[in-house]
């Protein structure tokens, strides 16, 4: 059965260990969650269908509550599809809930936020276990410094100086509306939520927030930083198995908890969508 373009819309979301894929979105040569959910929902049900991700995770990061959608003109019921479709995939990754939401619905035009979380692991042994989950940091780190970077980098900025080369977006200016930075013995969690991220912009940013733990970055140089929009000023790139794609945010409940917090001029436009 050719891919369709009728039948009800469904918001699906999921959660997949990200080392096992390399990114979200379908590639020719190489495994994503995308291809690994659409040939699971083939083998199911025999329908082809075609998922819209509300977040293109790139190769190793992980995700809790990924939201893509899809047609389908499937009879399973709607309280059964999760547990059909989780039947035939890997266990690296897992439908978490579904629902019907209108056909205009899409995650990532009506998404009006995210948050990331990053975990830095530190100490004298680099993790095993979490090695998929973290990013290990060796040698002293300044949580001082590290909070005051963090401070001065939330905000609404052009974003430019932390977006690596390859990114399509014309629009570099995003609203870091919360760095929550978190400790606990060996461990540093670094929760990044805002209305927009540029490429590779939250493993920079914890980068950059790592440089200044280590010394390498001034704290008073962050507004230049900021300023210059030159990515060379800020810190390196981390390894994507520290991020954790936590939630995606849209102008209602969708799944539950996932309502955006703050004040968006977006909000009535994107509500329609999410109403069957």
């Amino acid at each position: 059965m050719d891919t369709i373009d009728k039948g009800a819309c469904y918001a699906v979301m999921t959660e997949y260990d990200g080392t096992a894929f390399k990114g979200w979105q379908r590639q020719k040569n190489a495994l994503s969650v995308q291809q690994c959910l659409e040939a699971a929902w083939y083998a199911l049900s025999g329908e082809r269908i075609q998922l819209t991700g509300g977040s293109r995770t790139d190769a190793g990061v992980s995700a809790l509550r990924h939201v893509s959608s899809f047609l389908s003109t499937t009879d399973i019921p709607l309280d059964r599809i999760a547990l059909a479709w989780n039947a035939v995939l890997p266990p690296e990754a897992a439908v978490v809930a579904i629902r019907l939401v209108n056909r205009a619905f899409n995650p990532r035009y009506d998404a009006l936020g995210k948050t990331y979380r990053y975990t830095i692991r530190t100490g004298r042994t680099r993790p095993v276990l979490a090695r998929s989950l973290s990013a290990y940091v060796p040698g002293a780190l300044d949580r001082e410094a590290m909070r005051e970077a963090a401070a001065k980098l939330s905000g609404k900025h052009s974003f430019t100086s932390f977006m690596d080369q390859g990114s399509p977006t014309r629009r570099p200016v995003r609203t870091l509306h919360e760095i929550d930075f978190q400790e606990a013995e060996g461990e540093i969690i670094l929760t990044f939520t805002g209305d927009g991220f540029l490429y590779h912009m939250a493993r920079i940013l914890a980068g950059t927030i790592v440089s200044a733990g280590q010394g390498k970055i001034d704290t008073d140089t962050i507004e230049a930083i900021i300023e210059s929009h030159d990515r060379v000023l800020a810190g390196p790139t981390m390894p994507p198995e520290g991020l954790l794609l936590e939630r995606v945010y849209f102008a209602g409940h969708l799944f539950g908890g996932d309502r955006w917090p703050y004040e968006d001029q977006r909000r009535q436009a994107r509500l329609a969508h999410l109403i069957p």
